[in-house]
């Protein structure tokens, strides 16, 4: 099932207390079964996006459907969504086999059950899982609370309370729970932020593995670029409460539509360099000067403004002999990463502007070493310099 946010007017919500708009023209479709992750730096309005999607926070303009059902008067409970959280949010006191059913035990409140079956359910509620008694409802509960602990591999730790876990164990509990509601939508709030790097990305593997089997719309929200370009179908970058760029992750890594993007998207991010367009084909640099390929004369005809930025990615530079279209650069950190060097570098003259190199290379570089690097002009990216926009975007 599908999701949509349409803003109509064009704020989604407005902070009463300070009259500040938080969301401003989202005009976002996530397709049924799709993983949509939305990624920005921290206050960019990802969360508040998520949480107007629960029903967790009020929306003042515009519309939210779930499927072909506006949702925006509907509490959260009646939604069909299950959301995961930064923090976890188990329930201390209960074993993962009863936080994993929590949520399918409160469907079945509605279901009336029989006096006797009441009784021995509770007695028997604290034995091991063996001992118990299951009604009718139970049955079918434990049926799909074992399903889902042998799909995250935790059919040992059902009789374990949550601070017997690792904060790893604990996350794949609160995923547990989630998938066996078998809701319409996954919302996923910065799940992985507590575990360490090697958990992350185990982790990060199992919840995309896991909904591709489900086929459950997910939006998951993440400031971290490196699960937003792993994870996701598409992204949607947000700044300032406005969705910047949505599309593919290497779309958006190869085809930025702004500076922003072109910055947040990448590790490490894009060099700027304010250069100067020479009609028809120069670009002029105070330290070097290049020729503009075919593909981006065509481009520049219509172009007007002498200033503009050059972007280019770290990995776009290669080692070349001195020329007038090379830049001369002073090694001022290297990184070494073992199949290749990260090197941050100065213009020979200038000690302000410092340049990102990623290089695929055997040679032994230090610091204070002199390096002549050449560009690869068909890699790279121009940037209007008033509005900032991607020229080939415009």
């Amino acid at each position: 099932m599908g999701v949509g946010i349409v803003a109509n007017p064009p704020d989604v919500e407005q902070n009463s207390a300070t009259s500040t708009h938080v969301l401003k023209g989202i005009n976002l479709e996530i397709q049924e079964g799709e993983f949509m992750v939305l990624v920005g730096p921290s206050g960019c309005g990802k969360s508040t996006l998520l949480r107007l999607i629960a029903g967790l926070e009020e929306i003042t303009a515009g519309k939210i459907l779930i499927g072909d059902r506006i949702v925006n008067d509907l509490p959260p409970k009646l939604r069909d969504i299950a959301m995961v959280f930064q923090n976890y949010a188990l329930y201390p006191h209960l074993s993962v086999y009863d936080n994993i059913a929590f949520g399918l035990r409160r469907m079945n409140q509605q279901i009336p059950s029989k006096p006797l079956d009441k009784i021995l359910t509770t007695v028997t509620g604290k034995l091991p899982e063996k001992w118990r008694y299951y009604s009718d409802n139970e049955k079918e509960i434990n049926q799909k609370v074992s399903k889902v602990a042998h799909m995250l591999q935790i059919e040992h730790l059902l009789n374990h309370l949550p601070k017997q876990l690792s904060g790893g164990q604990k996350q794949r509990v609160a995923l547990g729970r989630a998938i066996a509601r078998n809701p319409h939508v996954f919302l996923m709030d910065e799940p992985l932020s507590n575990l360490d790097a090697k958990l992350r990305t185990e982790t990060r593997g199992q919840i995309v593995k896991l909904q591709k089997e489900l086929g459950v719309t997910t939006i998951y929200v993440t400031h971290d670029q490196i699960e937003a370009m792993t994870m996701g179908d598409r992204i949607a970058i947000m700044n300032q409460g406005e969705i910047q760029q949505l599309a593919t992750p290497l779309e958006i890594y190869r085809h930025p539509v702004n500076k922003f993007v072109a910055q947040f998207i990448g590790s490490p991010p894009m060099n700027f360099l304010e250069v100067n367009y020479q009609k028809p084909d120069l670009i002029i640099h105070s330290h070097f000067k290049v020729v503009l390929p075919t593909l981006w004369q065509e481009i520049f005809q219509e172009y007007n403004y002498e200033k503009i930025w050059l972007g280019i990615r770290p990995e776009y530079f290669e080692l070349s002999e001195a020329s007038s279209s090379t830049i001369p650069v002073i090694v001022n950190l290297v990184e070494a990463l073992g199949n290749e060097l990260i090197l941050t570098v100065n213009l020979e003259d200038n000690k302000e502007e410092n340049l990102q190199v990623k290089l695929f290379t055997d040679e032994m570089i230090k610091r204070g070493d002199k390096l002549n690097l050449r560009i690869k002009l068909d890699k790279v990216s121009f940037f209007d310099y008033y509005q900032e926009r991607n020229i080939k975007k415009i």
